[in-house]
């Protein structure tokens, strides 16, 4: 191996050391070469001598654990027996576990560093005495749905036979809903049904009241049959 030329600054104790070592070589961490480490550990310590560093104890101490592993790797061993080198190859990963943490952590701290969040806030104050002004108003449709003159009765006139053939387009009946809500500020949900005489109309008069109440335009209050439309606040 190279003798490795590393600076002290860089290394926060020897199990970082140790890690820049098996990097730079390219080995593989479950079978470190115990002899040739321990010679490069070692003459790193040697230089940080040379420069006047301080040498804290445990950069000492894993010196004493490299020649320790060193020597017992010489010995003869059993296929029971347990690597010497394995608690250090624990320790190894622990360690580079710990530096992947501390990295993702710093790179998370410095994405989202300036992301403030806003506190919740209470909701406001529904305009309908129900939350489902949809479910309601079907509720509510199909009460009167016999009530109303939705089909054609026995000698109608041919005019009305002409009206139960008419097309009534969903658009046509929101301008007429609105314009009647605008010079009555306020009506029953029956009172929409009373002049319609045909099926397809009574549908197209619903759909455009569902549309309007979907876009925020009629408020919904009251239940039963005694639902009440009104033009939205945010229009008055």
């Amino acid at each position: 191996m190279e003798i490795l030329n590393l600076k002290v600054e860089q290394y926060e104790g020897p199990l970082d050391l140790l890690l820049a070592l098996i990097s730079k070589h390219k080995i593989d961490i479950f079978d470190i070469p115990i002899s040739e480490i321990c010679e490069q550990y070692i003459a790193y310590l040697d230089a940080m001598r040379k420069l006047d560093m301080e040498v804290t104890s445990e950069f000492v101490v894993m010196a004493a654990e490299l020649m320790l592993i060193k020597s017992k790797m010489l010995l003869p061993r059993t296929e029971e027996s347990e690597d010497p080198r394995a608690p250090l190859v624990d320790a190894l990963l622990e360690h580079q576990r710990a530096k992947a943490a501390a990295e993702f952590l710093k790179m998370q701290s410095a994405g989202h560093f300036d992301t403030f969040t806003k506190p919740a806030s209470e909701p406001e104050k529904s305009d309908y005495s129900r939350g489902h002004a949809v479910e309601l108003l079907t509720e509510a449709f199909a009460r009167i749905a016999d009530r109303v003159a939705l089909r054609k009765t026995e000698g109608e006139p041919e005019l009305f036979k002409r009206i139960e053939e008419r097309y009534y387009s969903v658009e046509e009946k929101s301008e007429a809903i609105m314009g009647y809500l605008k010079s009555k500020r306020s009506c029953l949900f029956i009172d929409l049904f009373i002049r319609v005489r045909s099926r397809s109309e009574a549908v197209a008069v619903f759909m455009a009241l569902l549309e309007l109440v979907r876009d925020g335009l009629i408020d919904v209050e009251g239940n039963g049959e005694d639902i009440e439309l009104s033009i939205a606040d945010a229009l008055d």
